[in-house]
């Protein structure tokens, strides 16, 4: 959607494997891919108007418990963030991380992915 309305927008993930997976999604989809997948550490000091983040997990908090990390995940937009996420996760293990405390503040804007494919469309 941001790329069809011409906006400008990166995706960022804590996960290396994850982000190799988006580009390789993004390139299967024929959408732009390069430069626009980064892990957090190689983001660092970048930013852009609109951030997709990833944070697909199922268990442990992992990279969410690093608040310095995360901080640097969470403010790197500069007119909107998306953050893809497990509603079921984060409100069984990710709520005692800052993403989570983000999410239970947000918690009535939560999209479930065929809402968003609607809202696509």
């Amino acid at each position: 959607m941001l790329q069809e309305n011409n906006q400008k927008f990166r995706i960022i993930t804590p996960y290396d494997a994850q982000r190799s997976l988006i580009e390789e999604c993004l390139k299967q989809k024929d959408l732009e891919w390069e430069d626009k997948c980064f892990n957090v550490d190689s983001f660092q000091g970048n930013e852009e108007d609109y951030i997709v983040i990833s944070l697909v997990r199922s268990t442990a908090l992992g990279f969410l418990a690093d608040l310095r990390r995360t901080n640097v995940m969470l403010t790197r937009c500069k007119k909107g963030m998306v953050i893809c996420t497990s509603q079921k996760f984060m409100k069984r293990a990710g709520y005692d991380s800052l993403v989570g405390s983000l999410l239970e503040y947000y918690e009535h804007e939560w999209i479930e992915k065929d809402d968003l494919e609607r809202i696509a469309m």
